[in-house]
């Protein structure tokens, strides 16, 4: 009984001790058995981040000094000298939207990460809250924002490359709760819903989004087209590189069409798709059967070009009619012999013959689809369509910095990969962006160590070495005291390192 008493005893004492000096809070020690053997998991205190390609993005960044200017240039007054730096605010946004967040909570993520604060060079050394870049923005209004991202935006323009070929489309976003300046209009996914429909601008081949006009959601495809071709053609370098606009049936309008004839040859070509109009169908109905070019044969396509000029229009314009023959299936009653139907597109453009024949044209229209994708990346795989708030500046705000983030990253994606193809962000992001590190410090050294293999090692010296050579003869350095363009307006890939951006 006495030996039962003194085990209890000791027991007790060895528990009380051990809650004397407990671990301490948010420690972590445990010991785990897998199939490569026991393991101690515990905590560190040590700058881990997972985002280890995030320093070559920030020297990128630097370089240009987009998000400098843009901070230079925030239209209001801040007068509290507790308030977080703009460029600071900026930064964490375009981190957030970086690494695939949709909301402005998303940046949570990041905001606990030290080596990402002090890569980024946060001043009051944490990521800015979730609420930062909502309060910075909710007392613009449209035209504030549209005016102050306009000299970051065009910055764009020095990238596109000489005979480009501009996408015009359009894309809803539907809204939920009560926001600002939306409006109930068409809304294939979800009907009755009110949207904002922005119109954008591509360039082809490229997947760079040279121009958006933020627009309510009762608008239709060319509502307001005018003002923004207006607003893409003051730049020199639009006029000087776009060739062509290029648009579905919803741009084959009088007035855009007479934008792009006047001026004597000095704007932009036109090709647009027509809607199969009753007008239209006539047209095609009473084109004689050895016009059509090309042999008649099912899944065959054939050509035929004419002139019309539909009620509304103000002269007499090249059409160009692709028919295809397409098999049915059988019909449920069950039919012997399988049938054909005939398929019709039809293309409005003031190309000439000699520019382009009547095939080309309908090959140049076929080319237009990859700027489709461009909407599917950014709405799937950039938040194009998630970051909203109550105050149409914070919306409109929010989808020109995000356009702003992914222009910028596709051209510092092409920089690194070398590659003549655009890289999804799906992919670049595990590629350049996610790279497992450890940040260091030596003296005044920050040294960052990315733990990757010796084939992967490999490539990102390749890569950082074409990052280094494109950005020494793209940025100069220039100082705003001489009296010169600051080195952002110099931004101008296509004139340096031509096998790096295409």
């Amino acid at each position: 009984m006495r030996s039962k008493c003194l085990w209890l005893r000791r027991l007790k004492t060895k528990t009380s001790e051990s809650l004397v000096h407990p671990l301490g809070e948010g420690e972590l020690d445990f010991k785990f058995l897998t199939d490569g053997g026991q393991f101690h998991l515990r905590s560190s205190d040590e700058a881990l981040t997972a985002y280890g390609g995030l320093v070559a993005w920030e020297h990128f960044l630097e370089r240009c000094g987009v998000f400098a200017r843009l901070a230079a240039d925030f239209p209001l007054p801040r007068t509290s000298p507790n308030a977080t730096p703009v460029a600071d605010i900026l930064k964490a946004f375009a981190l957030n939207c970086l690494v695939g967040g949709t909301r402005f909570a998303h940046c949570r993520r990041m905001q606990d990460d030290a080596a990402v604060t002090k890569i980024t060079g946060m001043h009051k050394g944490r990521l800015c809250g979730e609420d930062a870049f909502r309060r910075l923005c909710e007392k613009l209004d449209s035209a504030q924002v549209e005016r102050w991202f306009a000299p970051a935006e065009q910055m764009i323009y020095h990238a596109i490359p000489p005979n480009c070929v501009a996408d015009w489309d359009s894309t809803v976003i539907p809204r939920y709760g009560k926001q600002e300046d939306t409006a109930i209009g068409y809304n294939p996914q979800k009907p009755g819903r009110p949207s904002h429909h922005p119109l954008a601008c591509v360039i082809g081949g490229t997947r760079l989004c040279l121009h958006m006009e933020w627009r309510k959601g009762n608008t239709v495809s060319s509502s307001g087209w005018t003002d923004a071709m207006e607003k893409v053609w003051r730049s020199p370098i639009a006029q000087d590189r776009i060739r062509l606009n290029r648009g579905d049936i919803g741009f084959g309008q009088e007035a855009v069409m007479a934008w792009h004839e006047q001026g004597k040859g000095k704007r932009p070509a036109f090709l647009f798709k027509l809607k199969l109009t009753a007008n239209v169908k006539k047209a095609i109905a009473k084109i004689p059967w050895d016009d059509w070019q090309g042999k008649s044969n099912e899944g065959l396509v054939q050509i035929a070009e004419i002139k019309l000029r539909l009620n509304g229009w103000s002269c007499e314009r090249r059409v160009i009619v692709e028919r295809t023959l397409k098999p049915l299936n059988p019909s449920p009653q069950g039919t012997f012999w399988k049938q054909c139907e005939e398929d019709f597109s039809v293309y409005v453009t003031n190309l000439t013959p000699e520019e382009a024949d009547a095939f080309q044209v309908v090959e140049l229209y076929r080319q237009r689809a990859d700027a489709e994708n461009v909407f599917d990346e950014l709405k799937n795989q950039w938040g194009f369509a998630g970051f909203c708030s109550q105050k149409t500046a914070v919306s409109q705000s929010s989808a020109r910095m995000l356009l702003l983030v992914y222009n910028l990253w596709s051209l510092f994606v092409r920089v690194l990969k070398n590659q003549g193809g655009h890289t999804e962000a799906i992919k670049s992001r595990y590629e350049l962006l996610l790279i497992p590190a450890k940040l260091a410090l030596s003296g005044r050294r920050k040294i960052v160590k990315l733990a990757v293999g010796s084939k992967f090692a490999s490539f990102l010296k390749q890569a950082y070495k074409r990052l280094e050579e494109w950005l020494r003869q793209t940025a100069p350095q220039l100082s705003l005291s001489m009296g010169k363009a600051p080195p952002w307006l110099l931004f101008d890939p296509t004139q340096a390192a031509p096998s790096a951006v295409t």
